[in-house]
């Protein structure tokens, strides 16, 4: 499976595509310099196929690399994923 991952800004969600099929998103909102991560959703039939953790992956990364920000995890899927990637604790508030 060749996911991408796209940040929608009018939604405020990041959406992961499979061509033209919508796969799985995550919903954030902002806190100030925050970017907290609301709520993780994957439909039934792609569930426990690695889309919910390249979605979190993909939303941390271009959260590395473009802003200075902070991000919140308070969907449970999220707290989880990170507990498990340490290599991403630098991005959480404190």
């Amino acid at each position: 499976m060749s996911l991408t991952v796209t940040h929608e800004p009018d939604a405020e969600r990041y959406s992961a595509y499979e061509g033209d099929e919508l796969q799985g998103w995550i919903v954030y909102d902002h806190a100030g310099t925050t970017l907290r991560l609301l709520h993780a959703e994957v439909p039934p039939l792609m569930r426990n196929k690695g889309v919910g953790g390249d979605v979190v992956r993909a939303v941390l990364d271009n959260l590395r690399a473009s802003t200075t920000d902070r991000v919140q995890p308070v969907c449970g899927f999220v707290v989880t994923w990170m507990r498990r990637h340490p290599e991403y604790a630098d991005l959480t508030t404190r």
